[in-house]
């Protein structure tokens, strides 16, 4: 990945994607708006993701639901959409060292709460969050942490 490219979002995990050589960490980007995830997102009323993947690049935008540069086409759901218009997305992957369609198929959509995934419950990544114990046990013993974690999905399109 370069180390410059056109996005909004910070790197957050470096720019080697190779998940194999970051201990899963790949290349992450921190969106620049701190709703975008969490108690804020769900204070802002949440928001909109959206993410266009092309043979040539993925990029990924967030809007919070109060922010007034929404397109029209996301905050009201439009049959057809126009990416272009939609400004610098938070995060982009262009295609340059890395074949992107050799690397990824067909999306599925899941939509999952995984406390303690791959990542997220590395005894790395877990213990440099600054939360005590281990992943698991703390999830285990502390469910009134997790009383905000849910979906409230009001709809997802899917365009092609």
């Amino acid at each position: 990945m370069p180390a410059s490219r056109s996005q909004s979002g910070m790197v957050a995990t470096g720019n080697n994607c190779d998940t194999a050589a970051t201990d899963n960490a790949g290349c992450g980007v921190k969106a620049p708006s701190e709703n975008s995830y969490g108690a804020a997102f769900n204070s802002a009323g949440g928001g909109w993701y959206a993410t266009e993947r092309t043979n040539s690049f993925i990029k990924i935008w967030f809007w919070s639901r109060g922010e007034d540069d929404v397109p029209a086409d996301v905050r009201n759901g439009a049959t057809s959409i126009n990416t272009d218009d939609w400004g610098t997305p938070f995060a982009y992957f262009p295609s340059q060292t890395c074949n992107i369609a050799d690397h990824f198929g067909e999306h599925n959509l899941v939509i999952n709460l995984t406390l303690c995934g791959d990542w997220a419950g590395a005894s790395n990544v877990y213990s440099a969050s600054g939360c005590p114990g281990d992943c698991v046990s703390y999830v285990n013993n502390n469910p009134s942490a997790f009383t905000d974690a849910y979906f409230d999905v009001q709809w997802l399109k899917i365009y092609q």
